[in-house]
Formats: C-alpha cells, structure tokens, sequence
C-alpha cells in the first residue's frame, strides 16, 4: 500500500465495499477499516470501540487492552481533498479530549455530562474511570487518511500521549493478504561479525548465526507481506510484543543485548549458493517465524545502530515442502500462535475444503489460513463459517463475539459433527450473505449496523423455519440443496423470511436515541435473544394469519418442483 492509496478519491471505493453496511459515512468507514486492519482488532472488538456520533467530546473509538493495561482513545479525522494535509490545530484539540481521561473523576464527570449514549455506555462497559483509578495509561490514538506536515510532527515528538497514524505511517504498518508470496531472488545475509554454526539434519542444511538488523531490513517483502507467506500468521500490527520490540529498538543502550531478549528469526530457503567468512547467499527465501520482528525493524530503522544484530536460524530445505511446512508449524513465536492457525492441518478442515471447492466448482475458497493466495475466488474463511454455524446450528449468536472460541474450543462442537458437510456450510453461508440486505429495514440503524446483530437475526431466522413441517424439511435438506444447485431458491426463501423478521424487530427495540438501549450488551445475552427470536417468531404467525407475510412454506415454495 502507498500512502496517496488512502486519499479520499483513492480508498472512498474500497471502503464501500467492504463496509456498505455497517458505517454510514468515509469517516466512520475509515476508523473500522483502520481497526481491523491497523490496530487488528477482530470485526466485533472494531463495533463496540466505536462510539462516533453527535456529541462524542471528541471521541470516535475507545478500546481497552487489559494485557498491556491501556486505554486507548482514538480520534479520526479524513479528508476529501487530495492537495489535504494534516496540521497541528486538530492535534491540540485532541490533547483536550485526552485531559478528560487523565483522572477517575474526570471519567466520571464525562459518563455523567456526555448526550452521547454510546460514549457513555463504553466508558461503563469497560469499567474505564476504574481501570484508569487502577494504574491503566492512558494513550491518545489519532489517524487520518492524510499525511502530516512539519507542524504535525513537530508537536507531536512533544505530545507523548498521542500516537499519529497519518497515511504514510498507515501504508507502512498496513500488510496486504492477497499478494503473493516468496521471494525468488538471492539474498545475502552478513555474517562478518559472527561465528556461524553449522548442523546437518540429513534431510536440511542449518546455519545459525547473528546478522546486523540494517541488513535484515533490505530483505524484499516485508512491507508488503510477501516475505511471510508461510508463516502460521502474518504480522500483526499493533501488540504489546511489537510494542516492546520496537521500544527496544529505540533504546540504543540496550542494542547489544538484543539477542538476550530475542527469540530470533527463522528463514527457510530452496538452496544457500554461496558462503564465505564474510556472506552468505541464498536463493529463494521466505521468513516463517519472525514477521513481528523484521516489520518492527523496518518502522523503526532510522533507530536502528550496527550493535543491534538478530539471532538468524537459516535452513535450506530443497524444495521439501513437507518439511518445510513442517519447520513452520513448530517453529517457536513471540505471539502466541492462534488456534485457527494450528487447526488449518486438522482433518475436519481439510475436509470441508475440499468438499467446498469440488461443489462449486473451484469457485468458491474455503480459507483455513490467513494469507491464502485465493485471487478471483469468493472465499469463506473457516472462522466466519464457525460463527455462521454457531448461531444457526448451535443457536448461540450470543456468543458469536468470542470469535476465538471457534477454532479453539468450540472447534469439535461446531465441525466435529456428521452432519457438517461442506455442502451444509456453502448453504448456509449463502443464506447468511442476505443479512445485511434485511438489516437494511431496520430503523436503528447503529444497531442495525453493529455485528452481532446479522447473527441474531440469522438465529431468530432459522428459529422461525424450524417452527414449521415444511421449514424442518429444507433444513434436513441443505445438502442435496447444495448439490442439486439450487441455492438460488434456498436464498431467494430465505430472504423473504428474513426481510419480514427485521420488519417485525423494528416494533421490538428501542430507537436510536435511546440511550438505556445499550444493544451491545443486549446482543450478547443468551436471556434477551431468546426471548426477542420468541417474540419474532410469535409475531411471524400473526402476520402469517393475518396474510401480512409468507409463511414458510409459501417462502419456499418451488425449492423442490
């Protein structure tokens, strides 16, 4: 990514793809997208940080990072102009904003005198003004889809509680997915200053040896990603491991201890050509373990000093990619590998991926790895299938914000069934790729445009096909549905029924400036989605008698002629 990219004429496009239907406006749309893809929250974390609306005292995002104990407060301001820069003026007026968390009190006195409801209840959700009383810092987050001038940077190397994303340091953090991976070229890696160890493993040649971290940064694909294709996962962005990385890197005196505190990086190459007391060359490269560490490097490379080196575990495989992968999956991280990564191997996964891309012909991706190269396909990540069967198969759309869950815990539960086909899973996630259409009838449209609520609604969806004969039979069906290509009318069907629950919702919650409503905390109560998908479904078979709506089998109808 490059920095004009984030440009108001540029990234407008973009954002309305992938946001449509949940932020109103480029702002709003540029603080999810920054979010999810800079500060690499989940979808649902990015919803209930966000409280951007009228009277917001300058708040757009509160986010509260209880490991590193900081309480993020963030601010975004775009601009359409593309001649636009960002000064210092805005900066200031954040600086005030952020005084209004400097003490309990003073959080306290916000929650109370704020007319925005969403503010208000974020800073009690996240029990901010205790936190804060507790010892939490306090960070000021501020970004733009512009770049910063001299007056910028000038003030905010005085503000330390402000950490500017304007968008050159944007494009630089940002690591796109969809490119390819591997670099297939020679690299030379600089053992001048040390002592190389060698290992024959039989199988794999090892080097291992400490590399000067300015070299380590001229390696191609860091920026970008492609370096790290075959890492369990890519970088990720905004951690505390980064955080402390890169506070190392800015802390001279500590260069030579370094490799004290460092795991060091893996890198995997097809062949080392060449070696001497002074380099050693290698061709066709990828670094599969230390994507948190080389992206940090590269941000902070004006820091860096010839004392800072970087333990180097250098292994060519050959081209054994059953090793290689192997190397890969036992590789030891600084982050803690996720469990959607170690489960990308399991048996059930592979299995539903295969299963997806022989029904629909090698068009549709079943992601099990974040990083997939899958252009030109419509892609389902397994996590999203996880949750999709979570609401509907499991009916716990109350838990679908705990997106960690399903690779993890919940993993045998939601896939370890028989039942769960790939053809299964294609159904329903086509049906559930109508919910932002039907939320669209919804009047609240904050709680229209919030996550959890598409989960809900294919719940209390699924609740009110399953309440009649001919509803039990199209879901005992859904894989000869797939199969049979007739996913067209399974949608068409669902939509109707789905269209007419929102209308009906639109009766049951509150409006949008109530500010008692506090739908976020709602949404994840299995007590208030149950008895609201009761209160759908109740309301269905009136409108149903009253022929104000399709019943189920009429919504269905033609599905099997």
């Amino acid at each position: 990514m490059k920095a004009e990219d984030l440009r108001h004429s540029n990234f407008s496009d973009i954002l309305e793809k992938h946001y449509s239907g949940r932020a109103s406006d480029f702002s709003k749309r540029f603080l999810k997208w920054f979010l999810e893809n800079i500060f690499r929250l989940d979808e649902f974390m990015a919803d209930d940080a966000c409280v951007d609306a009228k009277h917001d005292k300058g708040v757009d995002a509160i986010y509260v990072d209880n490991i590193s104990e900081i309480v993020y407060v963030i601010q975004a301001k775009t601009k359409t102009s593309d001649k636009a820069t960002l000064g210092d003026t805005e900066l200031k007026d954040f600086y005030g904003t952020l005084v209004q968390f400097s003490s309990q009190e003073k959080i306290e006195s916000l929650a109370e005198e704020t007319k925005n409801g969403r503010l208000k209840q974020a800073i009690i959700r996240n029990e901010v003004s205790e936190k804060v009383a507790a010892g939490y810092d306090v960070q000021g987050v501020f970004i733009t889809n512009v770049p910063a001038n001299d007056d910028a940077h000038g003030y905010i190397k005085k503000a330390e509680i402000i950490d500017l994303y304007d968008s050159a340091e944007i494009a630089s953090d940002y690591v796109d997915l969809n490119v390819d991976g591997g670099i297939s070229e020679k690299f030379k890696f600089d053992v001048s200053d040390s002592e190389v160890i060698e290992y024959d493993a039989g199988r794999a040649f090892a080097r291992i040896f400490l590399a000067p971290a300015l070299n380590l940064t001229k390696m191609e694909g860091i920026s970008d990603g492609v370096l790290f294709e075959q890492n369990v996962r890519l970088s990720l962005g905004n951690t505390k491991v980064n955080k402390s990385i890169k506070s190392s890197i800015r802390e001279q005196s500590e260069h030579g201890n370094f490799p004290l505190y460092h795991n060091g990086i893996n890198v995997l190459c097809r062949e080392i050509i060449e070696e001497n007391d002074q380099f050693i060359t290698v061709e066709d490269y990828v670094v599969v373990n230390g994507a948190q560490s080389l992206t940090s490097l590269l941000s902070e490379r004006a820091k860096i000093t010839d004392d800072l080196k970087i333990l180097v575990k250098l292994i060519e495989v050959k081209g054994d990619v059953s090793l290689s992968q192997k190397i890969t999956r036992n590789s030891n991280n600084q982050n803690a590998i996720k469990a959607r990564d170690m489960k990308s191997n399991h048996n059930l996964q592979q299995r539903l991926k295969a299963e997806i891309e022989k029904i629909s012909g090698g068009k549709i991706a079943y992601e099990i790895k974040q990083g997939e190269n899958n252009k030109g396909k419509e892609v389902i990540s397994n996590e999203a299938a996880g949750l999709v069967l979570l609401a509907a198969d499991l009916e716990q759309p109350w838990s679908c914000h705990q997106k960690y869950k399903i690779m993890d815990d919940l993993h045998s539960e939601i896939f370890g069934r028989p039942s769960v086909t790939g053809a299964k899973v294609l159904a329903l996630w086509k049906c559930f790729q109508v919910m932002p259409e039907s939320l669209r009838e919804l009047e609240n449209k904050p709680f229209a445009n919030y996550t959890l609520t598409k989960f809900f609604l294919f719940f209390a969806v699924i609740a009110i096909i399953k309440d009649s004969a001919k509803g039990l039979d199209v879901l005992s069906s859904l894989d000869r549905i797939a199969k049979e290509d007739r996913l067209d009318k399974l949608v068409n069907g669902f939509s109707i029924l789905a269209d007419n629950a929102a209308i009906d919702l639109n009766a049951e919650v509150a409006p949008e400036d109530d500010e008692y409503f506090d739908y976020k905390n709602d949404l994840k109560s299995q007590k208030w989605c149950k008895a609201m998908s009761a209160k759908l479904l109740a309301q269905h078979k009136k409108d149903v008698k009253r022929d104000k709506a399709e019943s189920v089998a009429e919504a269905f109808g033609d599905l099997f002629e």
